[in-house]
């Protein structure tokens, strides 16, 4: 081979090896450049508190589009879902981002302070608290508070009781030793009262809403055997078919009924606003006070129902009790708005009757 061309070989060689080279180089630095592309931006924080966390949807669309698997691998298990109901906190955005938000609470997230205060709640007299005139701390006063409605004829309705059914429950109270009480009475013996002797077995009678057989049947059963009752009425639905007229409501008072509201027309508490809830309440208490010229501070909640707002307007329109329709025995710890009554059941048997009753000898 020529000298000429030994030297355009070896020129040639050292192009190529050169070139060869260099493509190496430039594939090395677009490499490294793409491998710092899916980096947070350092600016993108949201300041949570005291600490400062990278907001959720920047750093989901700034993740490289090189790597789409990073966003939807469903290899790794899922978080918990989060407590609540934010927007865009999901299982599948928290475990893909790897932290978890954390935002303060709006102020209007904050728990609202209750509208009642706590004496509300307390036992009428503390337990072992409140001693007798003995000396002896008192303990547990346990009254059964009997619930009837109507009476009359109407099978399968459990809230009418047929005359003869409840003749023979108040023929079994007066043939067992029950002292039927009066209102009054039943609160001394609640509040441990000992200036009178209590009867051995005690209980009151009470019928809801006002119905005009109350008249007709109940009272000429009661007074057969010289029993006591409380009428919770609705001043509202006096007059009305089917109801007492204040007339009747005034006879029964003086055959030894007492009086007390049930609201004015019978609602669902709860339902209405303070302002209603306190008409309902207020107005009952005012008309039954002015015709009939009693106190009328001893409340009987519609179908049993109250809230918050309700007991608080009781204490503040100076009512000493309600009663529930909730079961049980009245007692001298629950609180003077939450007393206990037993439901009478006008489908139930006179057994039925008697196993409502405290088994005292």
């Amino acid at each position: 081979m020529s000298f000429p061309r030994k030297k355009i070989l070896g020129y040639s060689l050292f192009i190529a090896v050169f070139t060869i080279t260099l493509l190496l180089l430039t594939s090395c630095l677009s490499a490294a450049n793409n491998g710092t592309k899916g980096a947070l931006p350092a600016a993108s924080y949201t300041n949570a508190g005291q600490a400062l966390i990278p907001t959720e949807t920047e750093a989901l669309s700034d993740m490289p589009e090189e790597l789409p698997a990073l966003k939807a691998d469903k290899s790794e298990p899922e978080a918990d879902p989060p407590v609540g109901n934010e927007p865009g906190a999901g299982p599948e955005q928290a475990s893909n981002v790897g932290y978890t938000l954390f935002l303060p609470l709006a102020a209007d997230t904050k728990p609202a302070m209750p509208t009642v205060t706590s004496d509300t709640y307390v036992p009428i007299v503390p337990p072992a608290s409140k001693p007798d005139k003995s000396g002896k701390p008192s303990s547990k006063i346990s009254i059964p508070v009997l619930n009837y409605h109507s009476v009359a004829i109407d099978p399968g309705n459990i809230v009418v009781i047929p005359p003869d059914k409840l003749d023979a429950q108040m023929a079994y109270l007066h043939d067992h030793g029950y002292t039927p009480l009066s209102l009054e009475a039943f609160i001394r013996l609640l509040e441990g009262d000992s200036s009178e002797k209590a009867p051995e077995k005690p209980v009151l009678l009470t019928f809801d809403d006002g119905y005009l057989d109350n008249y007709e049947q109940a009272m000429p059963i009661l007074a057969k055997y010289g029993f006591r009752a409380t009428l919770f009425v609705s001043p509202g639905m006096t007059e009305q078919d089917g109801y007492l007229t204040w007339e009747q409501i005034k006879k029964m008072q003086a055959g030894g009924w007492d009086i007390q509201p049930h609201g004015m027309s019978h609602p669902h508490l709860p339902k209405l606003s303070a302002d209603e809830q306190a008409y309902e309440i207020v107005e009952a208490k005012k008309q039954i006070e002015e015709r009939l010229g009693t106190k009328a501070d001893v409340f009987c909640y519609p179908y049993g129902e109250h809230n918050k707002t309700t007991l608080k307007l009781l204490k503040h329109h100076g009512f000493r009790y309600a009663f529930t329709t909730e079961q049980g025995f009245a007692t001298n710890e629950q609180s003077p708005y939450l007393l206990k009554r037993l439901f009478v059941n006008g489908e139930e048997d006179l057994n039925a009757f008697i196993a409502k009753l405290p088994k005292l000898k």
